[in-house]
């Protein structure tokens, strides 16, 4: 009991310290509105009570894990976040008359988000690491892709089972901006209930790449010198540039052979064959420009390594990545597509998402090895974290690019024909909630994302596990003390 009160008392000073009584005042004001809102919209209170408790979520997680040293600002952008989306949107029915609005509340829902994340980062980060700038901003951008699939998670079950309308599903009409800019492209009819949900992914990773380039010039133009610098690495690349680069390829063959072995090297080459095959055999098809961008694919971290200098920390990414990207890339593109097992294995699409969630994890657990040290606890749980944000932003974009293909192309890859039956698992697990069928097209996208989802977090769960065991083992002292 004294332990609680300690927290509690610290939680409170903390609080007074890094805020101030006008942002204090913004949280009440925006869970005063959010009850009201629950009152006057009875059909939907259940929706607003849920994001109610989530305007004490900063709060409950500062109490119960001191040692994030998480700032108290994190609870302000979750307030906006609700102030705009749900109470101005929903509450005040701003949505129902500029429909637009909802493409605003995503841009400004994928910045804030990842501010949030920008906030996580730092309570976590280790300090004076020297590639803290890169680290904290590409978890802002992947974290924002978390907050999104959530969001839109959420959406989508209060949809089915409260009967609400927030994902907007219907059949627009030809005067949508998308098909005045791009134009009608091979889009079939039905995929047009999906936009309004893929919108909402475009303009979320929009916000998170605004937040992610502001958090890097802000630790970029801390330096005086930030502009001689970016000066030197521009001379220093086009000066002498073919003998660097044949010193370059020597160096990336030395570290190929280093991250990974004969069969890795030897199973990228056979899938590159592969590829390359069914990309000319399917030259007058309207796929085999996705194919060839999947072929490209596959040489991702070997570009990332070309193009940036031998002293940038991107240029040394494990390519044990190359391996887990190319597993996925062969699995969907080569099998799924051009072998068909799509339609021959109809599961086969669940399959593919439930595998990439434990994939995509690991391709971040990499990366983020490749940013921070493990030292401490605090390293363990911030590398954890990234590998599970950098899983859930590759699912935004994975069902963009879909649409993308879909839209251009004439292709089914959403699902948008699929309708669920009877016996199917959804409808045993959650029965029909209130019979919108137009929900159905959403349905495929959705299981994608749950089963990516399940995959993704049970893997962040082992992944934490196995680095707090690797870190005990270590001989390094441990320096996070909780203290009252």
């Amino acid at each position: 009991m004294n332990n609680i009160s300690c927290r509690v008392r610290d939680l409170c000073g903390r609080i007074k310290q890094e805020t101030s009584a006008a942002e204090i005042a913004l949280w009440w004001l925006t869970r005063g509105l959010l009850i009201s809102c629950a009152f006057m919209n009875k059909g939907e209170a259940v929706f607003f009570l849920a994001v109610f408790a989530l305007t004490f979520i900063a709060d409950a997680l500062k109490a119960a894990f001191p040692r994030l040293e998480l700032s108290a600002r994190l609870q302000s952008f979750i307030c906006v976040l609700a102030l705009v989306s749900t109470v101005a949107g929903l509450g005040f029915g701003v949505l129902k008359s500029y429909p637009d609005y909802d493409l605003f509340i995503q841009l400004v829902g994928g910045i804030f988000s990842g501010a949030l994340g920008y906030y996580i980062a730092m309570a976590l980060r280790t300090p004076k690491n020297k590639n803290e700038s890169l680290f904290v901003t590409f978890f802002t951008l992947c974290f924002s892709g978390t907050v999104t699939i959530f969001r839109k998670l959420t959406e989508f079950f209060s949809d089915f089972l409260l009967g609400t309308n927030l994902c907007h599903v219907e059949f627009v009409e030809d005067n949508h901006w998308l098909y005045q800019v791009f134009g009608f492209a091979m889009s079939p009819y039905e995929q047009r209930p999906l936009l309004d949900t893929d919108e909402d992914f475009i303009f979320s990773i929009i916000g998170g790449v605004l937040s992610a380039a502001v958090v890097y010039l802000k630790f970029r133009l801390k330096s005086k010198e930030f502009f001689v610098h970016k000066k030197t690495e521009l001379t220093a690349l086009f000066k002498n540039a073919l003998p660097r680069l044949r010193e370059k390829i020597a160096l990336e063959i030395k570290k190929v052979k280093e991250d990974t072995g004969i069969f890795d090297r030897l199973f990228w080459w056979c899938v590159r064959a592969a590829m390359l095959y069914a990309f000319i055999e399917w030259d007058n098809r309207p796929e085999a420009t996705l194919m060839l961008a999947n072929l490209i694919g596959t040489f991702a971290i070997t570009l990332v390594h070309l193009v940036f200098p031998r002293e940038s920390v991107l240029s040394k990414v494990s390519y044990k990545t190359q391996s887990l990207i190319t597993v996925i890339v062969f699995l969907g593109s080569y099998g799924g597509n051009y072998c068909e097992i799509y339609y021959i294995v109809p599961r086969f699409d669940l399959f593919l998402h439930f595998v990439s969630g434990v994939l995509c994890v690991l391709a971040g657990y990499y990366i983020a090895l490749t940013l921070v040290k493990l030292r401490s606890r605090k390293d363990s749980l911030l590398i954890s974290l990234f590998a599970l944000a950098f899983s859930c932003f590759i699912m935004p974009a994975w069902e963009v690019s879909e649409f993308i293909g879909d839209f251009i192309w004439g292709t089914s890859n959403q699902g948008f024909y699929w309708g669920p039956t009877e016996e199917s698992f959804f409808f045993k697990v959650f029965g029909h909630g209130i019979g919108n069928t137009q929900l159905y097209y959403l349905f495929d996208t959705v299981y994608d994302v749950l089963l990516a989802m399940v995959t993704t977090v049970i893997t962040f769960v082992l992944l934490y596990i196995m680095l707090e065991y690797r870190r005990k083992k270590s001989t390094l002292p441990e320096k996070d003390k909780v203290t009252c």
